[in-house]
């Protein structure tokens, strides 16, 4: 049993949610079925919030497929409250996330508050007790009104409040939480208004539209694992570039350029005007691999790619890769696909 707090217009309403047979919508929306680029796309009216839970029965199934129990949601919803809006759980045994979209708001969390804005993502670990507070909206009803008139797209209303937010569970969802909450502060961090990620999670509050058919549920549930793993990107993207000058392109454009020859740390190091261990330091924390593991990576692959569209000997294939001994490359190409470098061009006939 899960107890789930939203206030809303100054009205405080507790839910004691078992989650029995079926899903909780307030209020319900309306989905619009339109036919875009010869694709059938749901999407959601901006005129009301909605909250999904998903029903005991699915859940139960969720937890022991093999291909949703490692990862799936438990309750999700969106809010596009103008006025007060609270969202505060405790004893809750699911990760919870928080996307501000747009808007303000104030979290108070583990003794501290802090303040939500536009682009913010917030992930809060089990049993942890937090509460979410939505600012007022600072415009008024008639530039609402003009809004709504102007556009019915949750991106043209910048200054709204709108925030989504998700329980989700599941075998992995500890790790799939702990690959985002390396990347933040206390749980909180920017990313930005990501397009891709509203769409996402406008697919998932679509499934109770959809149907609880098995493939709807899936999909879904990999909807969600899709939209963690891309956080997951942007956080350490976004982390990186605060708080580096490094130039990971510039210096993969360089390795691009070197593949027929050798290149040493110290080199791209010195390009980058760091130390090697700053250097090297840094490249991992990006590309979660070596400078010279990536450089080899890089001329193995450029190795397959004429293996799959040229005639090329293999000997002169490694030598233009900077490999004077074929049969070193051939060892070393074989380490790392799986078969030599003959095996490999003798495949693409029978693949």
């Amino acid at each position: 049993m899960q107890k789930l707090e939203h206030t809303k217009n100054a009205m405080n309403i507790d839910f004691i949610v078992n989650l029995m047979d079926y899903i909780v919508t307030r209020p319900l929306k309306i989905y619009r079925k339109i036919l875009s680029q010869n694709m059938a796309t749901l999407t959601l009216e901006n005129s009301a919030d909605i909250r999904l839970f998903i029903p005991v029965f699915l859940l139960k199934k969720l937890s022991k497929h093999r291909l949703t129990d490692a990862l799936y949601p438990v309750s999700l919803g969106v809010t596009q409250a103008n006025n007060n809006y609270k969202l505060q759980q405790a004893n809750n045994h699911c990760h919870s996330l928080i996307y501000c979209l747009s808007g303000t708001g104030k979290l108070q969390y583990q003794g501290k508050e802090k303040v939500i804005k536009r682009g913010d993502l917030v992930i809060i670990n089990p049993d942890t007790a937090f509460t979410f507070t939505l600012d007022k909206s600072t415009k008024s009803l008639a530039q609402h009104k003009k809004n709504e008139k102007t556009s019915s797209s949750r991106d043209s209303k910048t200054n709204d409040n709108i925030v989504y937010w998700i329980n989700f569970t599941g075998t992995l969802s500890q790790d799939f939480a702990q690959r985002l909450l390396m990347k933040m502060d206390n749980g909180v961090a920017h990313v930005g208004v990501l397009n891709n990620i509203v769409s996402d999670f406008d697919h998932l509050l679509a499934l109770g539209a959809r149907g609880y058919t098995a493939t709807n549920v899936i999909h879904a549930v990999h909807i969600l694992q899709q939209a963690l793993s891309f956080l997951a990107l942007q956080l350490r993207l976004t982390m990186f570039n605060n708080s580096s000058s490094f130039d990971l392109e510039a210096v993969e454009g360089l390795m691009r350029n070197s593949l027929h020859q050798e290149l040493s740390l110290d080199t791209l190091a010195h390009y980058s005007q760091l130390s090697k261990f700053h250097f090297a330091k840094k490249f991992k924390e990006l590309t979660d691999s070596s400078p010279i593991q990536h450089f080899i990576n890089m001329k193995i692959q450029h190795a397959c790619s004429q293996l799959d569209n040229s005639d090329i000997a293999i000997k002169d294939i490694a030598s233009g890769l900077g490999y004077s001994d074929p049969y070193y490359f051939s060892r070393l190409f074989k380490k790392l696909v799986g078969m030599s470098p003959k095996q490999y061009r003798d495949s693409r006939h029978s693949s």
